[in-house]
């Protein structure tokens, strides 16, 4: 019997795969939950409950930090001294901060040109009274509309004839936006109604004033003695004095007894290109001419001619009219004494005023204190020279010497002596008897004395001509008024420091420039300070009190 084939089933994957899942699954035992939406929404809930919590406390930690620096600074000001939230300070008003970024800012701003006369530590005072003012002004109840505000920004703009979009760039050149303009603005009107108020409004100037101001002034308005006179100059630039001599006395044939070809002769004859225009007329005081030449003008009669040479030439000189040293009437200056006697009055009252405000405040300008502090430490550790020390005590000069830590006290005759010492030690015969050595001393303590006082007065002019210049001070005056050459000669060769303007006109005393016409000045000299006119001859004192400069 023949045995059955045994048949190799293929195996089937899909049941043994089911099989091996079911295997797997029992042993890795797996179970699939249903997600609960609920639950997610609790976590996320709470995640960010945490968060705001998180944030709260920083929040909390900054203010409290805050809130503990500036109780800080408001019951001990100056445990931090000029380190604020906001930055570095540059004064403190009434609790006002001004920040040094403030001051940089606004200062920057300025006009080249003022930046010369202004300085950085004179503009901070300048905002810290501006914060005064417009303090007060609140105060007071007095306050600027808007309408005000676009009134005065639109006068501005028609008067400097300045469009919309030219305002823009002015204000992206300054980085100042409009609404800072505006708020500059209203500050300025605010102050110009607190000053008109305060100060405008009182000032009151009676002729009596002006009469007074005029007597106790004469000099300012003095006319000095003058002469007109015309003249024909043969010069000696191409020809020999006596070459000029002989050309001017056959000129002088030619001149007509009634004098009336004398202008024809002038634009003939003379080598005066400064006068050929005017006839060959100068008027003049005593002293501007060379000295010849003005003895002639002023010795002889009106209408006489005479003939004199100088180092110029000869001159053929008529004189026409004389006129005596004179004072101005006081009804010609009256309402221009009132004038600069009401702006210096303004000035006072205004001066007095912001001292008042100033008193009442509480203000702290750390840029003066730092300036004080540096003059301080500069004052108590000035290093003498090789070093010692120069010190004066009780009139006797004395030189510390420091060695090894040892000092040694040297007076002027001990140098002397010693030097002598030293040089005969040297080989070199030297004699000093004590009488030379007394006079030596004294003669040493003497110049010594005069250098110092030549120092201190060189250094107050030169301080006080920079001073005023800095602070726009300009000096009006004319070449022939003798009270000017006063006033210049207080300042010595120092006066090329002082802005001077010369107001007088060449070969006529009674005109003016054009410059000094239009700034107003009536008399000689005038100082400008401040825009206001100070009239006459002032002195140091005078000058220090009007610009605060210190001599």
């Amino acid at each position: 019997m023949a045995k059955k084939r045994k048949v190799l089933k293929k195996p089937n994957h899909k049941q043994k795969s089911k099989r091996t899942r079911n295997k797997n699954n029992k042993d890795n035992k797996v179970r699939i939950y249903k997600v609960n939406q609920a639950t997610l929404e609790e976590q996320a809930k709470a995640r960010r409950e945490k968060n705001i919590q998180t944030f709260l406390v920083v929040v909390i930690i900054i203010l409290a930090i805050a809130a503990i620096f500036s109780a800080i600074q408001t019951f001990f000001p100056n445990l931090f001294g000029r380190i604020t939230l906001k930055g570095e300070l540059a004064a403190k008003v009434n609790g006002v901060p001004i920040t040094m970024q403030r001051l940089d800012t606004e200062y920057e701003r300025l006009p080249a040109q003022y930046k010369y006369f202004i300085t950085k530590e004179a503009f901070l005072n300048q905002l810290i009274d501006e914060i005064l003012m417009v303090e007060e002004a609140r105060k007071k109840g007095l306050f600027v509309s808007e309408e005000e505000v676009d009134k005065s920004l639109q006068t501005f703009m028609e008067q400097n004839n300045i469009s919309q979009e030219r305002l823009n760039d002015i204000l992206k050149a300054k980085k100042l936006t409009y609404n800072e303009l505006r708020q500059l603005v209203s500050n300025q009107r605010l102050i110009d109604k607190l000053l008109e108020e305060e100060v405008k409004n009182k000032i009151n100037i009676t002729t009596a004033m002006a009469l007074q101001y005029y007597n106790e002034n004469p000099d300012t308005f003095k006319i000095p003695e003058l002469v007109t006179a015309r003249h024909i100059l043969i010069s000696t630039n191409n020809r020999t004095e006596k070459e000029a001599y002989q050309q001017a006395r056959i000129v002088l044939g030619l001149l007509e007894e009634d004098k009336s070809n004398f202008c024809d002769l002038v634009e003939e004859y003379s080598d005066d290109s400064g006068s050929l225009d005017k006839c060959g007329e100068y008027v003049f005081p005593r002293g501007q001419m060379v000295k010849e030449f003005e003895e002639a003008a002023f010795s002889q009669r009106e209408g006489n001619i005479t003939l004199v040479n100088t180092s110029f030439g000869s001159h053929i000189i008529w004189t026409i009219n004389k006129t005596p040293e004179q004072i101005m009437r006081f009804q010609d200056v009256e309402e221009q004494i009132k004038r600069i006697l009401r702006t210096q009055q303004e000035k006072m009252l205004y001066s007095d005023f912001i001292a008042g405000l100033r008193a009442q405040a509480d203000i702290t300008n750390y840029l003066v204190q730092e300036q004080k502090e540096e003059a301080e430490a500069k004052e108590e550790g000035t290093p003498g020279e090789e070093g010692g020390v120069v010190a004066a005590e009780q009139g006797e000069i004395k030189v510390v010497m420091e060695e090894q830590g040892e000092e040694e006290e040297v007076t002027p005759r001990e140098a002397i002596e010693e030097e002598a010492v030293e040089e005969v030690e040297e080989g070199v015969d030297v004699m000093m008897p004590e009488e030379e050595i007394a006079e030596e001393q004294q003669e040493l303590e003497e110049t010594l004395e005069e250098e110092i006082a030549e120092i201190e007065e060189v250094t107050a002019k030169l301080s006080l001509a920079e001073c005023l210049t800095s602070k726009g001070a300009v000096l009006y005056g004319a070449y022939w008024d003798s009270s000017t050459k006063k006033q210049k000669a207080y300042f010595g060769d120092e006066i090329d420091k002082i802005k001077y303007v010369e107001c007088g006109v060449e070969g006529d005393y009674r005109a003016q420039t054009i410059e000094c016409s239009e700034a107003g000045i009536m008399a000689y000299p005038t100082w400008v300070i401040n825009n206001e006119k100070h009239m006459g001859v002032l002195t140091y004192e005078e000058l220090a009190a009007l610009t605060g400069c210190e001599i």
